[in-house]
Parts: structure tokens; sequence; C-alpha cells
């Protein structure tokens, strides 16, 4: 079992249904595996979340891919990836955060903005270091944010050719947002890896999500459930469709598939 986090198991960046946290802690009980398949790196996963308990996850958008506390997979830009987007988001002035597998790198004044917008507290996971602190060799993604829908849409469309790149799925306080990887990076990926490494078929997984960072996970799963609440073209490329998030989708999700 694979779960989105944003828009399946959390609500607007902040709320878990509890139905949601008693489908997971049942279904391992029964002696299902639980998996995380999320854009989030592991500094972005706070206590609340973590302490539903899973048995690894996929972090960082598929770039890395972990089994209780071993990292199975890893895929990471090159240094001279790293500088050329580090490039792209002051030439075409837009903030944005750099993830390796436990830190953030924030783009200058984006710590700032990101108080203005949410508060003091910010976002529960959302530190960010200094952009000079950044280790070029150890980064897996980028986010970038914008309140300019066009500069964001331009982004994509330019660094498509090199990288994988999709709209943000990350809820933020943005007018748009979007993510970065290597080429070749994404859930599908890594949960492939997962399953081998497990020695598990496809068509006994199940992924759930809402977004299409999503797509990929659907393609490596025998079984793809999108969330109520998620975009239609994405609900047209799964199995089926559960009740939305604050609906107690995952739980009845669960129920459908006989995980709990």
């Amino acid at each position: 079992m694979f779960l989105d986090v944003d828009g399946t198991i959390m609500h607007g960046g902040r709320h878990i249904p509890p139905t949601a946290v008693e489908a997971i802690r049942a279904a391992r009980a029964r002696g299902h595996l639980v998996f995380l398949s999320t854009g989030r790196g592991t500094a972005e996963l706070h206590d609340e979340l973590m302490d539903i308990g899973f048995d690894g996850a996929v972090t960082n958008g598929g770039a890395f891919a972990s089994l209780g506390g071993r990292i199975v997979s890893a895929t990471l830009f090159t240094p001279d990836e790293v500088a050329r987007l580090q490039r792209y988001l002051v030439d075409n002035d837009l903030h944005g955060y750099f993830q390796s597998y436990d830190q953030l790198f924030g783009s200058a004044e984006l710590s700032a903005l990101f108080a203005e917008r949410f508060g003091a507290a910010g976002l529960p996971g959302k530190v960010f270091r200094e952009p000079h602190e950044i280790d070029p060799t150890l980064v897996a993604k980028l986010v970038f944010v914008t309140d300019d829908e066009n500069a964001a849409a331009r982004a994509l469309t330019e660094l498509a050719d090199d990288f994988e790149v999709v709209g943000g799925t990350i809820p933020v306080a943005f007018a748009a947002s979007g993510e970065i990887a290597p080429r070749g990076v994404h859930k599908g990926a890594a949960i492939r890896s997962l399953l081998a490494e497990l020695d598990l078929d496809a068509r006994d997984a199940v992924g759930i999500g809402d977004n299409w960072n999503d797509v990929e996970m659907f393609a490596a799963v025998g079984t793809a459930v999108a969330m109520g609440n998620a975009v239609d073209g994405v609900k047209a490329l799964a199995d089926q469709v559960t009740a939305a998030i604050d609906e107690d989708g995952l739980s009845l999700a669960f129920l459908r598939n006989g995980l709990v």
C-alpha cells in the first residue's frame, strides 16, 4: 500500500482525519505493508504524520525509497544541474527550496515569505537552511513558488527537456508552484524498486493519491485509487475513485480493498 500525503492523508498541509490514522494502523496490524509516497522530503514529514507508523517511504517525489530506516534507492541532481537551477530561480525571479534527503535549503527571502503568509510558525516541517549551506552533491529535488502563473508555466516548459517536471502539488499560499526532479525520477520508479526489494508483485500493490505527481504511482501498482478531491484528469487514470479526504475517503478505500 502506497499513500500520497497532501490531499490523501493530510488536508490543507496540517489536518489528518482520525479515520485515516485508524485505517493505516489497522491495515498494518493485519500484516499489510504501508508506505508513504510523497513529494515531501523527510525534513517535511512532521511528527504527527510519522507517529501514525509506516513501513517505509517514497519521498522527494521518488528520488528516495526507504524500507524502515534503510535507503533502497536514491537518485540525485549533479552539482552542475543544481547550479543551473539556482541560476534559473534568480534569472526568472522565482522563489524556491532544494530538498536533500533530510534537509531543505531555501532561496533568499523564502523563510520571510513563508512567515508572512503562514504566520511566524510557518508550515509544519518547513524549516529552511540558508542557501550558502547547500551541498550540491546531495540535492534531490527543487520546489519553486511564484505569484506569476505564466512564469510557473514557462519554467515547467523550459525545464522539461532536461528534468522531470510537474505542477506543484504541495500546498503553498502562492498562485503557482512546480516541482523539478532529475530525469527518470518519479514515484513509480521508486515504488518498483521497493517492490523488487521485497520480492512483491505489483498486482498486489495499491496506490492512493490525488494529484499529477501520483500518475506514475498509479502505473506501478495493481490497483490505483484516486481521492474524491483529486483533479479530474487524475481520477480518469485511476481504477477506483473513493470519497474526498474530509469524507473519510482513505478509510473507505481501505475497506473497499479488503485491507481492514
